[in-house]
């Protein structure tokens, strides 16, 4: 679908700030790259008890440089501040093109779990619903975590699965955890998290790889080898993640454990390229929007 392509001026503040999180994210990229080749781990190969057996003991020999911290940080609040831009230019086109100081201050991107928060959201305090009208209301409302739920809902398509989850795994609800994080507290917490480990052997193997003792900090078990095969040597070959541990998604359990470069390039995407300025875009763009259930 097209839209107004004044939408498309990179001079806009919502376009500046998303471009400048994206140029945190290769600058991200080339810092992340250089502290893994600096080999800040290891794991390494011990004899145990029993015979057959080496346990693979994983250290750290260096923490994640402060700069990589404060450049995640440079992207979360470049990407979230992009959003802000965004809703305060679908209060302002909605207005007519002006706002009044008070206006101007009650102006904010909603990000809520469930269809009842964000109409709680424009009755409630400061009445955005007078802020944002019809159609700044309709587009607001089509990027919420909650969305593609709801339309199952009104569809009759039963899911096995709420509000809640989906909203945990929101880009929107990470994204704004991580900043607020990152605004008030303290820098965000990393660790790096082994994404593949494997061996090669001249033919099928006789080696097999059994659990360490569960843990991921300096001097941890990370997995024991039983078995050899010739020619081979004990060395495993291995690929970290570095992992965003604030994430509010972040399980290990069900994997996501997600590489820090990976993920923001995949939220910029969300927000940009995909999800966020497109539907926002396109509905702005629109003649007329009807009224909510209309």
């Amino acid at each position: 679908m097209s839209y107004d392509q004044t939408w498309m001026d990179q001079n806009s503040s919502w376009w500046a700030k998303a471009n400048r999180a994206k140029e945190h994210i290769d600058s991200l990229r080339c810092q992340v790259d250089e502290f893994r080749a600096s080999v800040p781990y290891s794991l390494t190969p011990e004899l145990t008890e029993k015979p057959g057996r080496l346990a693979y003991r994983l250290r750290f020999s260096k923490q994640v440089p402060v700069a990589i911290s404060t450049t995640v940080g440079d992207v979360l609040h470049n990407l979230r501040a992009a959003l802000e831009s965004l809703a305060f230019e679908v209060a302002r086109r909605g207005q007519g093109g002006t706002l009044t100081a008070s206006q101007e201050k009650a102006s904010t991107f909603p990000i809520r779990e469930t269809p009842e928060a964000l109409d709680a959201f424009f009755a409630g305090q400061g009445r955005k619903g007078l802020l944002y009208d019809h159609g700044a209301r309709a587009a607001l409302r089509s990027v919420q975590p909650f969305v593609n739920l709801e339309e199952a809902h009104k569809l009759g398509v039963a899911l096995d699965k709420g509000f809640e989850e989906d909203f945990r795994w929101s880009v929107l609800h990470r994204l704004d955890t991580l900043w607020n994080i990152d605004k008030h507290r303290r820098l965000a917490l990393m660790a790096w998290w082994p994404d593949l480990i494997y061996w090669g052997s001249n033919g099928p193997s006789n080696r097999r790889a059994l659990p360490g003792d569960g843990t991921l900090a300096d001097g941890s078990i990370l997995l024991y080898i039983e078995g050899s095969d010739d020619g081979q040597g004990d060395k495993l070959s291995h690929e970290f993640n570095l992992v965003l541990t604030d994430d509010p998604a972040a399980s290990p359990d069900r994997g996501a454990t997600d590489d820090v470069v990976g993920l923001l390039e995949r939220w910029h995407r969300h927000i940009v390229g995909l999800v966020v300025f497109p539907r926002v875009f396109t509905i702005m763009s629109q003649a007329t929007v009807p009224a909510d259930g209309e």
